[in-house]
């Protein structure tokens, strides 16, 4: 049994260096004879027990004990009294007394009752302290529960982002649901810093992320926590060191959504990649066409043009039927030829239509 605070009120010297001599093995036992003591000595401490004498010389021990019960103290008062009646004891109960035990009475009795009443006492403080770890620890759930939930809402929007810029909104606005202070590194083709006011990054700062984004994961200084992967750092400014438990928890949550960040930046540059690739292959294409129907219009009036002159020039060549049917043929032939490579490059131009709209579907 853990040594408790045993106060002893009463007048009666000899009943208080009793009752002393046989709790004070057990117990931190203090002798008050009057009240005056025993109120100046509650400034500066506080009692686990009370033995009150109810007859006082200068107050009730019926008033002392509601005042105690008026202070908030968790102090258990055990009357003792000379006056053993129904009445007497049925004050005491409606005062706020545990117990009652009447004088004269025999040392067990008075060893029995406080034994039980510390007893009593520690148990009540162990369920109050069971119930405070309690509601601490259900605390404790709800607001992990809650971090959990914007840390979830914060992906759902990732998924929406398709700009650095945005990415960068949404991971602040779950930073500041987290109560942390921090700013961003993005790095693609260039280096981009993100500040929730939308300013510009201190030179500081920027400088902190080329000296740390390739300390580790998880890089401590000083209150100060930068967390890195390949394309993406965030430094926070106020990791909560004076607590181990919220500190470890933040560090659980922002390891989780750096790897979020650095998945969907990589998205989002693929996606951009894939637009400029759409852009180049459009371009590409409008530029094919021009040129196949530049080279048609040029080809077809350089075949006119030959073909003309080859029947033109037959009756001064002097050639036979059968010469010109042949020179006839192989023009003919040739212009198909050439019709065929046109459609070749028509085909070619279907085709990468049909890429261009494959890759507009696959959300480039």
């Amino acid at each position: 049994m853990e040594q408790l605070n045993v106060w002893i009120v009463d007048d009666d010297n000899d009943y208080c260096h009793l009752m002393h001599e046989v709790l004070h093995d057990d117990y931190q036992v203090s002798l008050f004879f009057e009240a005056g003591s025993f109120r100046a000595a509650l400034a500066g401490g506080k009692p686990d027990i009370v033995l009150m004498d109810i007859s006082l010389p200068d107050v009730s021990g019926i008033e002392l004990c509601l005042e105690l019960q008026r202070s908030g103290m968790d102090s258990a008062v055990i009357f003792v009294s000379g006056m053993n009646t129904l009445e007497e004891r049925l004050k005491a109960y409606e005062a706020g007394g545990v117990d009652f035990i009447a004088k004269p009475f025999e040392l067990k009795e008075l060893v029995a009752k406080t034994h039980a009443v510390a007893n009593y006492q520690i148990k009540k403080r162990s369920l109050a302290e069971a119930e405070s770890f309690s509601r601490h620890m259900a605390f404790q759930s709800m607001s992990e529960s809650a971090q959990y939930g914007a840390v979830l809402q914060f992906f759902r929007q990732c998924f929406l982002c398709q700009q650095y810029s945005q990415l960068a909104d949404a991971f602040f606005e779950l930073m500041n649901h987290l109560e942390l202070k921090t700013c961003l590194e993005i790095r693609v083709e260039e280096n981009l810093y993100f500040v929730p006011e939308h300013t510009a990054i201190s030179p500081i700062e920027a400088n902190i992320f080329e000296l740390l984004d390739h300390q580790g994961r998880l890089y401590d200084f000083g209150s100060r926590t930068i967390c890195n992967d390949k394309h993406v750092s965030f430094l926070i400014k106020n990791m909560p060191l004076d607590n181990d438990v919220l500190y470890g928890r933040i560090r659980d949550v922002i390891a989780v959504v750096v790897e979020g960040l650095e998945a969907r930046i990589l998205d989002i540059s693929r996606q951009q990649t894939l637009s400029r690739v759409v852009d180049d292959i459009q371009k590409l294409v409008g530029g094919l066409a021009n040129r196949i129907q530049e080279s048609d219009q040029q080809f077809c009036q350089a075949m006119t043009s030959i073909t003309s002159e080859i029947r033109a020039s037959f009756h001064v060549l002097d050639m036979t039927e059968e010469q010109e049917n042949f020179f006839t043929s192989l023009v003919e032939r040739n212009l198909r030829q050439a019709n065929s490579a046109s459609s070749a490059f028509l085909g070619l131009q279907s085709a990468l239509k049909a890429m261009i709209k494959a890759l507009e579907r696959s959300g480039a």
